[in-house]
């Protein structure tokens, strides 16, 4: 028997546990995927921030991208 989060479910190699979201001014309690080193995966939202932010370090350094 498991206690604590996340919760491992080796069937399926994943753990879920719960955690905060915020969004705008609303904040809520929301499952979230995690791999077998606990480590969350990040949302769609999160991962979207994550690159525009690479991106905008990468203009910073090089300029513009290159069009294709």
């Amino acid at each position: 028997m498991q206690i604590g989060e996340p919760f491992w479910m080796p069937e399926i190699g994943l753990g879920i546990g719960r955690g905060q979201y915020i969004s705008g001014n609303i904040q809520r309690q929301v499952l979230y995927w995690y791999d077998q080193q606990a480590k969350r995966y990040q949302t769609p939202e999160e991962q979207l921030e994550l690159a525009q932010k690479q991106l905008e370090r990468y203009r910073q350094q090089f300029g513009e991208l290159p069009e294709s």
